[in-house]
């Protein structure tokens, strides 16, 4: 079985970022990342981001939108991916996006599904990211994200499962990794601190110094079809940097970076 390869969703750096795009890019692959998710930098164009990023030997893996992108912005997202060189995009839906929905759900859902329907003709592969509302919410006696997932075809949305995001929601990301095996092209791998309490939404750590189960992550992944592990800390109590090589050298301690 091939070697999922390793990328750094920029976030994690983003304070960095602001401050000096060229020399965090560089930093990032010198650690061994191999890709990077995010957004375009203020004051470059998508064209040269890409360029920057595959100059320092790195493959730009996807990018963010917002639901009002897909729904309003289409053709602006399909161009701007184009000069990227990836058609992948992630997302997730919050009622905020949709001031008319008030509490119902269904109807969030229902707005943004033939959004994602037309993303996927123009030639997108829309990734669904998730945080813990998902799973704080339900419809019909399922959880949202299991309601996005089964009201929006495979064949149009994809899942972006987020390691961290589904504990925290007070499930096991090893099952849901496994319940959407061959619908999961890339798994945000992110830690939790050990002994946080349940309800904390804050408690982020680097890869392998937390309470996530990695052994059972990493066996798992393969076989649901992951084509790229890609790190993200939301917040973090080092440097961000610092944070990012921690958890890229407990990959490489694993053999797998």
């Amino acid at each position: 079985m091939a070697r999922i390869p390793i990328a750094l969703q920029l976030y994690t750096v983003r304070e960095t970022l602001a401050k000096d795009v060229k020399g965090t890019i560089k930093a990032v692959a010198d650690m061994g990342y191999e890709g990077a998710e995010g957004g375009v930098p203020a004051g470059w164009t998508p064209g040269d981001w890409r360029k920057l990023i595959e100059d320092h030997g790195m493959k730009f893996v996807g990018s963010g939108g917002g639901a009002g992108d897909l729904k309003s912005n289409l053709p602006a997202l399909v161009a701007k991916c184009a000069q990227l060189g990836a058609k992948t995009v992630m997302f997730g839906v919050n009622q905020k996006d949709f001031k008319d929905a008030g509490d119902d759900w269904k109807k969030v859902v229902a707005d943004v599904k033939p959004a994602v329907e037309k993303a996927a003709a123009a030639g997108l592969r829309i990734l669904y990211h998730n945080h813990d509302h998902e799973f704080r919410n339900k419809v019909d006696g399922m959880y949202l994200l299991d309601y996005i997932y089964s009201t929006i075809g495979a064949d149009v949305l994809k899942a972006e499962i987020d390691t961290y995001w589904v504990a925290t929601g007070g499930e096991d990301p090893v099952k849901y990794i496994r319940k959407y095996a061959g619908r999961v092209p890339y798994l945000h791998i992110k830690d939790r601190e050990r002994d946080a309490p349940a309800d904390e939404r804050r408690a982020f750590t680097e890869i392998g110094n937390g309470s996530l189960d990695w052994d059972a992550i990493f066996a798992e992944a393969p076989k649901a079809g992951v084509e790229w592990y890609i790190v993200e800390q939301d917040l973090t109590k080092r440097t961000p940097l610092e944070s990012a090589k921690i958890s890229v050298d407990y990959l490489k301690s694993r053999g797998m970076a």
